[in-house]
């Protein structure tokens, strides 16, 4: 019974670890094109359940569709160094908008969606939204700005 709890075991968290990219391997943050008018902007770090259900949505919703003016970036928050993640923000061109919304305490697991003109936060997305309504969200958003 206990080699078949560890096989299961095994099993499930290299299913969760198959979701979600670690911080290594993700994309360095870059500047927006100069065409983005929302920034769908994921606040990711790899300890937080929220993320890793999160982020295969987001994931796929950014493959599905092709929204006109709208970038996706992330930035990581794992290694908890509230330095490295605003400085990820002002390379966006989003850290004032980001300190605003964050201060002192930044939550991850969400996808905000900013409109790069105003800086404004026009919408959140979070686990609880399947791909359906986070791409009604995204699709939302850029038929604002």
């Amino acid at each position: 019974m206990r080699l078949f709890l560890a096989a299961a075991a095994t099993a499930l968290a290299a299913a969760c670890s198959e979701a979600t990219v670690p911080a290594t391997e993700r994309a360095a943050v870059t500047a927006p094109a100069e065409a983005t008018r929302i920034l769908a902007v994921l606040s990711y770090a790899d300890w937080c359940g929220s993320c890793k259900a999160l982020d295969p949505k987001v994931k796929a919703v950014e493959a599905a569709g092709t929204f006109s003016g709208v970038e996706f970036a992330t930035i990581d928050y794992t290694s908890r160094n509230k330095d490295a993640f605003y400085a990820d923000a002002e390379t966006l061109g989003i850290g004032d908008t980001m300190r605003a919304t964050f201060g002192d305490k930044i939550k991850t697991g969400r996808l905000y969606l900013i409109d790069l003109s105003s800086g404004e936060v026009i919408s959140t997305v979070d686990k609880s939204m399947d791909e359906a309504a986070i791409t009604a969200a995204i699709s939302e958003a850029a038929a604002l700005s």
